[in-house]
């Protein structure tokens, strides 16, 4: 067996999501002992987007590889940056955009791609169809001799979260389906197949109190009073949702999948 174990952080929000994973990062590293650290880092900077700076301060920080989402283009910048940013991945089924397909990274021998993609329904972004892209995608790296691949699926329901898990856990190469986008962690986790890791949606890495990782008011406002107010990111103590994955290289399948979650005490946001 050629065990390799993974540390995926769902969706980074901000600089509280910020500041609690990279000082979490540690201890995480203690108990688990990763391999490998990606996270989704599509809220990471200010709340909507990233950019270089941002993602060279998580990069520097611990964290391997870094995926996107439906707001990969938020910060206006980052579409001349991110060509820049070796360990960035966007969603490949984006119709044309700069930016990698995947990333690639190697373990003892095996190489292991992530791969990010992002969902259709419910997302108002033009889309080339996540399933029929990753399928060929996976049948390109496998013909390039890479069977170990994780896929971060960036969508809004589960029903298509669930489908595109089944269909790729079907493939001989897909060891992992983590969805991300929504900020609420499923408590779904699962092998599919007795192979794909899956979890609906790992959550996020943000203030704690808070509607997804905004501030509350301002989002009530928009619900009962329909006004169009600007929305920021919360402050506050922060949660932090993880998967801890272990993964079997040799075999090209997953082992086990397990949830992360910790809340930062406030006593520890006033040291800081």
């Amino acid at each position: 067996m050629h065990e390799c174990r993974i540390l995926f952080f769902g969706d980074i929000v901000g600089r509280p999501g910020r500041r609690f994973v990279l000082s979490q990062l540690p201890l995480l590293r203690e108990r688990y002992k990763p391999d490998f650290i990606f996270a989704n880092a599509e809220n990471a900077t200010h709340g909507f987007g990233l950019n270089a700076a941002t993602a060279q301060k998580l990069h520097d920080g611990g964290i391997d590889g870094l995926t996107l989402g439906n707001h990969t283009w938020d910060q206006k910048e980052f579409w001349n940056e991110i060509d820049t940013l070796p360990y960035v991945c966007r969603p490949a089924n984006y119709p044309k955009a700069p930016g990698r397909n995947f990333l690639i990274f190697e373990h003892r021998g095996e190489k292991l791609a992530v791969i990010n993609l992002l969902g259709r329904t419910g997302i108002r972004t033009a889309l080339n169809c996540p399933f029929q892209t990753a399928a060929k995608l996976i049948e390109a790296l496998e013909n390039d001799g890479i069977r170990n691949v994780i896929v971060d699926f960036h969508a809004e329901t589960t029903a298509e979260k669930y489908a595109l898990g089944w269909f790729l856990s079907k493939k001989g190469s897909v060891c992992a389906v983590l969805g991300t986008h929504t900020h609420v962690p499923t408590a779904d986790m699962r092998l599919l197949n007795n192979r794909t890791a899956f979890v609906s949606d790992i959550g996020m890495c943000g203030p704690h109190d808070s509607v997804i990782g905004c501030e509350i008011d301002p989002v009530i406002e928009r619900f009962v009073e329909g006004k169009p107010n600007r929305l920021e990111v919360a402050g506050g103590a922060a949660v932090l949702n993880a998967v801890f994955i272990r993964l079997d290289l040799e075999q090209h399948c997953a082992l086990s999948i397990e949830r992360i979650q910790k809340i930062e005490e406030n006593s520890e946001v006033n040291s800081l």
